[in-house]
C-alpha cells in the first residue's frame, strides 16, 4: 500500500504533465463527469478568489450546509487544496484514491492539478457535500475546473496583470479568460472594476445571455478589526486586511442572489457569523507579535498595491521581506513596496520557479539570501514596537509558516 508521502510525491512529480483541456474534459466525462455529481459555485479572478472561497465557505457552513473547497496552491501540505468544513481531505481516503486510479491516471496521463481536482470531485461525492465552492487554478477558460458544466454561480473577483505568458498582455485580454467560465443562460457575479474589463464581461454575458450581477461598493471603516459597510449593513471581518472588505462584498453577493434564488436558505445572522470567523490562512496572517509580524500572499503588482495600503496602518518601523517567482513583474512589485515600507529586503527560497535575490534587487533595497536570516534581521530591526511584513509568494508564504509555527 502507497504511504501518503509516497502518493503526494507522486502527484507532485505530475506538475509539468499537460495535454489540454478537451483531453481532462474526455477524461471527467470518461468518468461519469463526477465533478457535475454536487452544487457547486465557480470562482475565478487575478487576486482575492482565495479569500473569496473562504467567505463564501465560513458563510454557508454557519447557516448549516456542509461545504467543500477546492483551491491552490497548498500553503501546509498538498492535501489542504481540498477541504470539507476547513478539514483537509485524511490521508487513508488520499492513499486509497491514489491506489485505486494510479493505473488509470497513467493510462491518461494526467497532470497534478488535474488529479487534485478529480480527487476533489470524488470526496465531495463521498461525504455528500451540499455545496462544493471552487476556486480556478490559472485563467478560466482553459482551466480543469471549468469542466464544470453547472455551477449555481460563476464569480469573477478581480482583473489584474498576471500570468501574461499565458493569459495575454492586457487586462482586457485577461479578463476575456477569466470570462470563460461564464456558463450559457448563468448567473454570473462581478466585482471588477475597471470599465475595459466590465465591457468584456459584459459581451460575454451577453452572448451567452447569462445574467450579469456587479458588486456594490463597500466603505471601508478606520480600525482593526477590519469593519465594513454594504448596502446598508455592517459587518466584521477577522482580518487588519482593508482588501479583504472587497472580496467579503463579492461573497456577500453571490450569497445574497442563492438567498433570492432558492438556492439556499441563509440569514443574515449567518452572514454576519460566518464573515467574522473566516480565516484564510497567507493572507495578511499576523504570525507573532511584539515586532508584528505579517505573512501575506500577494503575488504581483495589484496585489501588492492592495497589501500596501494596509501596511500604511500599522506600527513603524516596518520592515518588509520580499521574494518572487521568475515568471512575475518583481521589479513593479519591489518598487512599490519600497515605497510602503522603512527598509526592504531582498531574500530568496528554493523552488524551481523561484527568482534569485541578486535578479529581485532594486535601488535602495539590501539583499540578504538566506531566507531564514533575512527575518531574523527584519524582526531585530524592526523591535518589538515595529512591524515586519514577509511577502511575494504564495509558495515562499507556504515555507515561512511552517518554519514560524515551528517555533522559529
Amino acid at each position: 500500500m502507497t504511504t501518503i508521502q509516497e502518493a503526494v510525491e507522486w502527484i507532485t512529480a505530475r506538475h509539468n504533465f499537460h495535454h489540454g483541456f478537451d483531453h481532462f474534459q474526455r477524461f471527467m466525462a470518461s468518468q461519469g463527469d463526477p465533478q457535475d455529481q454536487f452544487r457547486s459555485i465557480h470562482v475565478a479572478g487575478t487576486n482575492g478568489k482565495g479569500s473569496t472561497v473562504s467567505y463564501l465557505a465560513s458563510c454557508l457552513s454557519a447557516a448549516g450546509y456542509t461545504v467543500g473547497t477546492f483551491t491552490s496552491p497548498h500553503l501546509t501540505a498538498h492535501q489542504d487544496r481540498i477541504r470539507i468544513q476547513d478539514q483537509w481531505i485524511n490521508d487513508e481516503t488520499f492513499v486509497r484514491y491514489t491506489d485505486t486510479y494510479r493505473e488509470l491516471i497513467e493510462q491518461w496521463d494526467l497532470a497534478m492539478f488535474e488529479i487534485d481536482f478529480f480527487f476533489a470531485c470524488l470526496w465531495f461525492i463521498e461525504r455528500k457535500v451540499d455545496i462544493a465552492v471552487i476556486e480556478v487554478g490559472l485563467g478560466g477558460l482553459w482551466d480543469s475546473t471549468n469542466t464544470l458544466h453547472h455551477p449555481l454561480c460563476s464569480v469573477i473577483v478581480s482583473i489584474g496583470l498576471d500570468h501574461m505568458d499565458r493569459l495575454g498582455d492586457s487586462e482586457e485580454a485577461i479578463a476575456l479568460q477569466k470570462a470563460g467560465i461564464v456558463k450559457s443562460g448563468g448567473v454570473v457575479i462581478s466585482g471588477v472594476k475597471q470599465p475595459e474589463c466590465q465591457s468584456v464581461i459584459e459581451n460575454v454575458c451577453r452572448e451567452k445571455q447569462a445574467r450579469l450581477i456587479p458588486v456594490s461598493p463597500v466603505k471601508v471603516l478606520p480600525g482593526y478589526p477590519v469593519q465594513f459597510i454594504w448596502e446598508g449593513k455592517s459587518y466584521t471581518l477577522n482580518t487588519a486586511a482593508r482588501y479583504q472588505a472587497e472580496n467579503a462584498a463579492v461573497a456577500l453577493t453571490c450569497l445574497n442572489e442563492g438567498r433570492q434564488r432558492g438556492w439556499f436558505e441563509i440569514s443574515e445572522e449567518a452572514l454576519v457569523h460566518g464573515l467574522k470567523q473566516a480565516v484564510w490562512a497567507g493572507r495578511f496572517e499576523i504570525m507573532g507579535h511584539r515586532p508584528l509580524v505579517i505573512i501575506d500572499g500577494a503575488h504581483n503588482v495589484p496585489g501588492i498595491e492592495a497589501l500596501c495600503a494596509s501596511v500604511k496602518e500599522l506600527p513603524h518601523p516596518q520592515i518588509i521581506v520580499f521574494t518572487a517567482l521568475k515568471d512575475k513583474e518583481t521589479t513593479g512589485m519591489a518598487e512599490r513596496l519600497k515605497q510602503c515600507c522603512d527598509q526592504l529586503i531582498i531574500t530568496q527560497f528554493d523552488y524551481f520557479r523561484a527568482q534569485t535575490g541578486k535578479a529581485l534587487t532594486i535601488e535602495g533595497s539590501e539583499l540578504i539570501e538566506d531566507w531564514k536570516t533575512a527575518i531574523l534581521s527584519a524582526k531585530q530591526r524592526a523591535q518589538p514596537e515595529g512591524t515586519v511584513v514577509i511577502t511575494g509568494s504564495l509558495y515562499f508564504i507556504s515555507e515561512v509558516r511552517a518554519w514560524l509555527n515551528s517555533g522559529s
